[in-house]
């Protein structure tokens, strides 16, 4: 559950949600703290100068985990695309400031029968956008021969902020769920992520490397796919299409859930997994060629 959701007067303390705003900024600062620490008081123009600045971009999978997914199955598997930079730090440490957009989708009706879910029959899909600082650390042994066609392991973490929007469709219309509160919940499309992953790299020449990495992130919210707690009243909507969202079992001709109901899991938080490649230019420069794995 978003953190949002537990301060009392989220709604009603107009105060209360700019304090949660500022929090989320305070966030973006300690983000790139670490990039700071990377740069050592030179300018990108002075890490390019001395051969030390690696550009990146990489396409891969990803795969969603919350209320609607299926963890024995693939299930819904969509792409993601990546851009940013890899900056050294401390002999095998590196910094890296990361932009991703992905997607994550999944629907109830795709689960087995014999699945509790599957009559519920809900289902979203979100294009989503991640700004992340990724720290990462090699394990190989420092190569000092610079030797090409090298593969080197290394470990990555990091803190990044994600905006997601769950949407759904009804009628050949798409919704978007968030403004409905379809629990009669109130939540945040900004939201605070933590990366963990490893990869796996190797040196194809002086200047071109390639990475195939694998990530989970951790989140603090229940909310990427709009499924958290319990059945909302039907009464208590004021907009049709957001009751008609709320609940779908209709749709497959049973009854509505009885208010009060459990529509998800409260004590879980949603996540992702990113599997992907990612190709790595170092840009010329007067000083030596490192490399960054």
């Amino acid at each position: 559950m978003h953190f949002i959701e537990k301060y009392p007067g989220y709604r009603t303390n107009p105060g209360g949600l700019r304090l949660v705003r500022t929090c989320y900024l305070i966030g973006l600062v300690l983000l790139f703290t670490g990039l700071n620490s990377a740069l050592k008081g030179q300018s990108f123009y002075q890490y390019q100068r001395a051969g030390q600045l690696n550009i990146y971009g990489g396409v891969g999978i990803t795969k969603y985990f919350g209320e609607l997914s299926n963890e024995k199955q693939l299930g819904d598997i969509n792409p993601y695309i990546t851009v940013g930079m890899n900056l050294p730090w401390y002999s095998k440490w590196s910094v890296r400031p990361e932009f991703t957009y992905y997607r994550i989708s999944a629907a109830d009706g795709n689960l087995p029968e014999n699945d509790s879910r599957h009559n519920r029959n809900l289902s979203f899909e979100s294009d989503n956008l991640e700004l992340s600082g990724l720290l990462v650390y090699g394990l190989h042994r420092r190569d000092t021969r610079r030797r090409t066609s090298t593969i080197r392991l290394y470990l990555l973490a990091g803190l990044g902020i994600t905006y997601s929007n769950p949407t759904a469709e009804k009628d050949g219309k798409k919704y978007q769920l968030q403004p409905l509160e379809t629990e009669g919940r109130a939540y945040s499309k900004f939201q605070l992520v933590v990366p963990l992953g490893f990869g796996i790299g190797v040196q194809m020449t002086k200047r071109w490397q390639v990475g195939i990495e694998m990530s989970y992130r951790l989140t603090f919210t229940d909310h990427l796919d709009d499924v958290s707690t319990l059945y909302r009243d039907p009464a208590s909507f004021s907009n049709p299409i957001a009751a008609a969202l709320a609940d779908r079992r209709p749709e497959i001709g049973l009854d509505k859930a009885p208010a009060g109901t459990p529509r998800g899991n409260a004590n879980t938080n949603d996540g992702y997994l990113l599997f992907g490649v990612k190709v790595f230019h170092q840009l010329p420069g007067k000083g030596p060629l490192r490399r960054r794995f």
